[in-house]
C-alpha cells in the first residue's frame, strides 16, 4: 500500500497577525487590510501576512486581488498551506479553472486530509464532464469529514453534488432524491438543494413533498439572505 504524503505542519497565526486575523473574521476587512499593509510597507514579507490579506479580499468576494494575494503568500516563508486552498478557491471564483485545479493539488499534496480540498478537485471535474472522477473526489471528501461534527456543512454539500451525478448519469432520481435529503438533514441552509428536491419530486410524482420541499427552499433562502456574508 503507497504511503500518504507527509503533511507539513501548519505555522500558527500568531501575535499581531492574530489580531488581524481576529478582524476579518469579525467581518472588518478593510481595518484588517489597512494595517496588514502597513506591515507589508515595513518590510513584512510573513507568508501569513500575504494570506492574510488574501482571506481580507476573499471574504469580501474580491476573488482576483485575493487570488494574488494568495500566490504571493504561495512564494514567501514559512510555508503555509491553506494558501494553496483558498488560492484554488479564489481563481476558481475568478473564472481560472486550470490554475485552480494546479493549486488544490498543491494543496492535495501538502494537506491530504483537507475534504474541501478533494470536494473543490471534484466541482472543477464535474464542471469539465468527468462525472466518474468528480464522484470519487466527492466520496473522498465525504470519507475525511463524515466524523467530525464542525465539518457537516462539507459533507452536505457533496452529498448535494453526488445527487446532480446521480441523476445526470444513470438517471437515478430516487437516489438522488435520497442523497439530497441526507444533505439537507446535515445542512438545511443548502437553499438550492430544496428547490432541486422539489422539482426531483414533481418528476416523481409526489407533489405534496414538493411544495413542502419549494416552500423549506423559500426559508432557507430567506434565512441565509439575512446573514452575514462569509467566504466562499
Amino acid at each position: 500500500m503507497a504511503c500518504k504524503p507527509a503533511s507539513p505542519s501548519t505555522p500558527p497565526i500568531e501575535g499581531v497577525l492574530a489580531e488581524h486575523f481576529a478582524l476579518i473574521k469579525q467581518g472588518k476587512t478593510g481595518p484588517a487590510r489597512v494595517r496588514l499593509r502597513q506591515l507589508i510597507d515595513g518590510g513584512n514579507t510573513d507568508s501569513r501576512t500575504y494570506f492574510l490579506m488574501g482571506l481580507a479580499h476573499h471574504w469580501d468576494r474580491h476573488y482576483t486581488m485575493a487570488a494574488e494575494w494568495f500566490a504571493k503568500s504561495e512564494s514567501a516563508k514559512p510555508n503555509y498551506p491553506p494558501a494553496s486552498h483558498f488560492h484554488g478557491w479564489s481563481l476558481y471564483h475568478s473564472g481560472q479553472p486550470e490554475a485552480s485545479e494546479q493549486a488544490f493539488l498543491r494543496h492535495e499534496q501538502m494537506a491530504p486530509g483537507e475534504g474541501d480540498t478533494l470536494f473543490g478537485l471534484g466541482v472543477l471535474a464535474l464542471e469539465r464532464g468527468e462525472a466518474r472522477i468528480a464522484d470519487r473526489y466527492f466520496i473522498r471528501a465525504i470519507a475525511l469529514q463524515q466524523d467530525d461534527p464542525g465539518r457537516r456543512a462539507g459533507v452536505a454539500k457533496a452529498l448535494a453534488r453526488r445527487s446532480e451525478i446521480a441523476e445526470a448519469e444513470s438517471g437515478n432520481l430516487d437516489q438522488a432524491v435520497l442523497l439530497l435529503q441526507e444533505a439537507i438533514a446535515m445542512n438545511d441552509d443548502l437553499y438550492e438543494s430544496h428547490f432541486r428536491l422539489a422539482r426531483l419530486l414533481r418528476r416523481l410524482g409526489r407533489e405534496e413533498q414538493a411544495v413542502a420541499a419549494d416552500s423549506a427552499g423559500e426559508q432557507a433562502k430567506l434565512r441565509v439572505e439575512s446573514q452575514d456574508g462569509r467566504p466562499r
